[in-house]
């Protein structure tokens, strides 16, 4: 098979319905982004919105996003989802939490995907102090800075007069990845959940998918514990719904070793009325942590169908069907046998864990697949990063999907590293900052020299400062209480920031 998978996106503008926002990323893989961070999906009827070359006879996706399950210290649990079987039923909603009182605004302008070009900030460095300059909305509304109790710093900028404030007027310009990105907050407090039906976790959440010269898309999360609850656990997860043309002919899988992955595509040998004999697929790759779990249902009513309560959606997290019992080994993983934390695992055909749905013999169907990422102690004021790879295409009929998949997900992950060295858009300045969390004594690498170095807190009031370094790498020991800080250094490219999260 000979797969194609380019994909020249190009964002337009911003149109809406009902109450959500959204923008369509057009090119090979055309897929909207809605303001509530959910992903391919028209949120006004649940058909899909994610097509092949922009032909809506071949779509891709029905809907993706995250699938998140707290549990808090009293064992009790929180859910929020982007995953909807009812129009209109939201645990997503757009605009970020305010940090003192966990609350969020009604202003329509966070109802909004910001979408700055790098062609934008090219012509914005070289013009912005010429008077026959017109500043594009795309800079002069990103959404830097918050007021009013939101956090000080909610987008990345580059502080090019090094005042602390976001002024484009005297070159200041947003910090984009790649050559386009999109741009969304979103929280899961402004109203009952009635997607997972569950009880709210008290997050804020930003997205900022990145474009470069590839077909993958990288996806950037931001998530923020907002709220004075801690959590012992939580399991961020990502999922895809496929559809990939006929959706009644779709098998699932996992590569639970290196790359990360999961993925769905066509399952018999040909797609009727969509894509006769290629193959198409969509694949999520995590880049920044191993996967700990993924699991798969159906567009049944057993055990393995569609989440319809909010057991199921905590079930799912942790490996077990809508009845309780166990993810198990083999066929479509419901029957008695050996517990698994990965649902079709293709690693490789000599270890014993290689598991596809066609040597299973399973009858091909709607599917949708979630792989989650586990992690302790998520505590108030936390954070977590997460990277994902979003992509899709077709593969035609003469090569063997699980390998080119298996190719195409490495290919990606080198890709992810290659590209996250290019902090700045003047110059691949390599950034390394940790620990983080840390208990206030972090370290920072940078590839240019550092001229100074400030930490903020979320008010933006500046805790620390060291200036004249001229070093390459600085040791920070602060004394801070628990939260989120951001650290803001300045090379002679500009003025970059990095979110910190101070642990105690």
């Amino acid at each position: 098979m000979r797969l194609i998978y380019l994909f020249w996106f190009t964002f337009l503008g911003i149109h809406s319905f009902s109450q959500v926002n959204f923008t369509e990323l057009e090119g090979d893989h055309s897929f909207r982004v809605n303001s509530n961070g959910s992903l391919g999906v028209n949120l006004n009827n649940l058909r899909s919105a994610s097509f092949y070359q922009e032909d809506t006879s071949k779509p891709l996706l029905r809907q993706a996003g995250l699938w998140i399950v707290a549990k808090d210290l009293d064992d009790k649990y929180h859910t929020a989802t982007h995953y909807q079987s009812i129009p209109g039923d939201y645990d997503f909603w757009s605009g970020p939490m305010d940090t003192l009182t966990g609350e969020t605004s009604t202003n329509p302008k966070w109802n909004n995907v910001w979408i700055v070009t790098r062609e934008q900030i090219k012509t914005h460095q070289q013009d912005f102090d010429k008077s026959s300059y017109q500043l594009p909305k795309a800079i002069s509304d990103w959404p830097a800075q918050g007021s009013d109790g939101f956090a000080n710093y909610l987008a990345p900028f580059i502080d090019f007069n090094k005042n602390g404030i976001y002024d484009p007027e005297n070159g200041d310009y947003p910090d984009i990845k790649g050559r386009k990105s999109a741009y969304c907050i979103f929280n899961d407090i402004q109203g009952e959940h009635q997607a997972s039906k569950g009880q709210e976790i008290g997050i804020e959440i930003a997205l900022m998918i990145s474009e470069y010269s590839g077909s993958q898309k990288y996806l950037e999360y931001y998530i923020i514990n907002r709220r004075s609850t801690s959590y012992s656990d939580i399991y961020t997860g990502f999922f895809l719904d496929g559809q990939c043309g006929n959706r009644s002919d779709n098998y699932a899988g996992t590569f639970e070793k290196y790359p990360h992955s999961i993925f769905i595509y066509n399952g018999d040998d040909y797609d009727e009325n969509h894509f006769a004999e290629s193959t198409p697929f969509v694949m999520a790759t995590f880049l920044n942590k191993d996967l700990s779990s993924s699991i798969a249902c159906n567009d049944g009513n057993g055990k393995n169908g569609i989440p319809t309560n909010n057991s199921d959606f905590i079930n799912f997290a942790e490996s077990k069907w809508k009845d309780s019992s166990d993810l198990t080994f083999g066929g479509d993983g419901t029957a008695e046998g050996t517990s698994a934390d990965y649902i079709f695992s293709q690693l490789s055909p000599n270890e014993n864990s290689f598991w596809t749905e066609e040597l299973a013999l399973n009858s091909p169907g709607g599917r949708t697949i979630i792989g989650f990422t586990q992690t302790s102690n998520f505590e108030s004021k936390d954070f977590l990063k997460m990277d994902i790879c979003l992509d899709a295409g077709i593969i035609q009929n003469d090569e063997n999907v699980g390998e080119k998949l298996l190719k195409i997900a490495s290919e990606n992950f080198v890709s992810f590293r290659q590209s996250s060295s290019t902090h700045s858009l003047l110059k691949a300045t390599a950034i390394s900052f940790y620990p983080n969390p840390s208990n206030g004594r972090f370290k920072l690498e940078c590839s240019d020299q550092i001229k100074c170095a400030q930490v903020s807190d979320s008010k933006g009031i500046t805790v620390y400062s060291e200036k004249n370094i001229n070093k390459n790498e600085i040791w920070c020991n602060i004394l801070l209480s628990s939260g989120i800080y951001y650290m803001h250094f300045t090379t002679d490219e500009g003025t970059f920031t990095e979110k910190i999260c101070v642990r105690l």
